[in-house]
């Protein structure tokens, strides 16, 4: 493999990595491997095979070699590939993204007030954390509803129709709105049975949903019981279970707020900008919005996020302390993750999400340190 690196701008950066055709075919190979697919599978399930490979070279190769370059990558990475994917063919992709200017200086503010760090949604926020951790964990049921609700499940027959003429009907279909991914949920939401609603109305055909029944989801109320049962961070009580979940909450709370509140300033002060580069790969993606408005929007909010990555990162370059009690506090936020999932066994991505959240605490540390705010609880 050969690297090229471009230094675009101080802000921006692009590598172009060179595969060999030898090297694809290793790749190629190894993915197969590890995947326990033969090479006649692979044939029949080309693009597959193509996207696992594409995610190694993403995820693995180029991210090992970028890692190790001499200059720190903040934000995503958009790959393009020059030349055809294939194991018998050498290979050509560019990889950009952008990166910490070399030449950042920040100044902070004297003081932030503490009016800035009042979390009013704490109490509203936690039970809406212990509702999902007893759905997650099956402390519900579901009950007749006349109403469709959040969380509810709702039966229905479709029928399609051109004017008043049934072409046909599906009996008995289901939708959960507790997944906000279904496409038609918010179509049910506040609906009664019996009620018709129109899933899809174009000049040929009218696609109906009749409603037959409806299910609401109760939740069960915590108990100490249910508390000692789920064995989070040696909670027995169901007081004891609020305030670990709220403590957890205001801690991560006032990182988002410090953050925030920093990244405004240091934009508002100019002492952050950002390159034409840096814009246009934001605005260059399929995730941008066309409007004009929208897409103010959208960088303003672009803009804020890279100004706290840069916050992040210099405050992290020239410091390396931590307070041994925000470890606790950032492996606490990890168990309530897990609990969220309702995955006891889960370490997946522990020591990633452990190193960002410490990256983000040196910077409360930091305002501490520096006096710029007050110690925190």
């Amino acid at each position: 493999m050969k690297i090229r690196q471009d230094f675009v701008s101080n802000q921006f950066h692009q590598v172009y990595f060179t595969f060999s055709a030898r090297e694809m075919e290793e790749i190629f190979n190894e993915v197969l491997k590890a995947h326990g697919l033969s090479q006649k599978e692979a044939k029949r399930k080309r693009k597959y095979v193509e996207e696992l490979v594409m995610e190694k070279l993403e995820e693995e190769i180029t991210e090992r070699e970028i890692m190790n370059l001499d200059v720190i990558p903040i934000y995503g990475r958009k790959f393009r590939y020059l030349t055809r994917l294939s194991p018998t063919n050498p290979l050509l992709v560019i990889c950009q993204f952008c990166i910490l200017p070399s030449d950042l200086k920040i100044d902070f503010p004297a003081k932030i007030p503490k009016k800035a760090f009042e979390i009013s949604h704490v109490p509203e926020t936690v039970r809406g954390i212990i509702r999902q951790i007893l759905i997650e964990n099956g402390e519900y049921e579901y009950v007749p509803g006349e109403v469709a609700k959040r969380g509810s499940v709702v039966k229905y027959d479709v029928v399609y129709k051109r004017g008043d003429y049934v072409i046909s009907e599906v009996e008995d279909q289901e939708t959960n709105l507790n997944e906000v991914d279904q496409p038609e949920r918010n179509l049910f939401l506040n609906a009664k049975v019996g009620d018709e609603i129109v899933l899809d109305d174009d000049k040929q055909v009218t696609v109906t949903a009749k409603v037959k029944e409806i299910k609401n989801l109760v939740v069960n109320k915590l108990t100490d019981e249910i508390v000692r049962k789920l064995n989070f961070l040696n909670t027995k009580t169901v007081s004891d279970f609020n305030k670990k979940i709220s403590d957890i909450i205001t801690f991560s709370g006032t990182i988002v707020v410090l953050l925030e509140y920093l990244a405004e300033y240091a934009l508002q002060s100019g002492e952050i900008t950002f390159d034409d580069y840096v814009i246009d790969f934001f605005l260059d993606n399929e995730y941008a919005p066309k409007g004009k408005k929208e897409r103010e929007r959208y960088i303003a909010e672009v803009k804020k996020d890279l100004a706290k990555e840069y916050i992040i990162w210099l405050i992290n370059l020239n410091n390396s302390h931590i307070d041994p009690s925000y470890m606790d506090k950032i492996y606490e936020e990890y168990e309530l993750d897990k609990m969220l999932f309702n995955n006891p066994m889960r370490i997946d991505g522990y020591q990633e999400f452990i190193n960002r959240h410490a990256f983000e605490a040196r910077v409360l540390q930091y305002c501490i340190d520096n006096k710029i705010i007050d110690g925190i609880n």
